[in-house]
């Protein structure tokens, strides 16, 4: 299983993270989002993108996400990134055969 760590220490806002999931996965080489070098920035078009790497098994880990802060939504990152980890934590738990973890430094 290959782990892909996002650390959002390195975003300065959702928009990056969208980008680095992009390049992370490959995305241009991926059938269908060849052209979507940033997932248009929104959930459906993240989670459709994993699910077309369901089958390559990742351990999805991100990192330096302040869950609590985040939930609060008091924000419009924190509402973006929360609907983030959302399609991450439903993506985990529909696909078994790929993971996801918090970790904090």
């Amino acid at each position: 299983m290959k782990k892909i760590i996002f650390d959002k220490n390195k975003y300065g806002s959702y928009k990056d993270f969208f980008e680095d999931v992009y390049v992370q996965l490959d995305g241009i080489h991926t059938l269908d989002f060849e052209d979507y070098p940033n997932l248009n920035y929104h959930a459906d078009f993240l989670y459709e993108f994993l699910y077309y790497k369901e089958d390559e098994h990742y351990n999805y880990i991100l990192k330096n996400f302040d869950l609590n802060e985040i939930k609060k939504q008091k924000t419009y990152e924190n509402y973006q990134f929360n609907i983030i980890i959302k399609i991450f934590q439903d993506f985990a738990k529909e696909h078994p055969s790929n993971t996801l973890e918090f970790i904090n430094d």
